[in-house]
């Protein structure tokens, strides 16, 4: 089971939870906790947390940013093989670089101004 809560923005919410059961299988690939570890470039003491989700729309990835300290991971985007940025989560594709950047900076002032869903373990 994953330490910590799992945050998820407003805006990342939005923009990449709109399938009806896409909420549901973000929180229970975080339950899961099975991972592949990514460096959090630029973003000293975390982690990107990258889990495959099989659902019946297809596969879909799903990306987390995890502070080690607390354990506390923040939903940055749930995306579907077939989409540029869903076919190649590595810092080699440059589509994932500058989505990553993007929702970290969105994610950070959504949860700042108190816009943001809290999921307990």
């Amino acid at each position: 089971m994953a330490a910590g809560r799992l945050f998820i923005a407003r805006r990342i919410a939005k923009r990449e939870l709109t399938e009806a059961d896409a909420r549901g299988e973000v929180v229970a690939a975080w339950r899961k906790a099975v991972f592949d570890r990514l460096p959090a470039k630029g973003v000293p003491a975390c982690r990107l947390l990258k889990a495959y989700v099989t659902t019946a729309r297809g596969p879909r990835r799903t990306l987390y940013l995890l502070q080690d300290a607390s354990g506390d991971a923040v939903l940055l985007m749930h995306r579907p093989k077939g989409d540029p940025i869903g076919d190649n989560m590595a810092y080699v594709n440059p589509a994932f670089r500058s989505a990553v950047d993007k929702a970290i900076t969105t994610a950070a002032e959504d949860i700042e101004a108190g816009q943001v869903e809290v999921v307990e373990r």
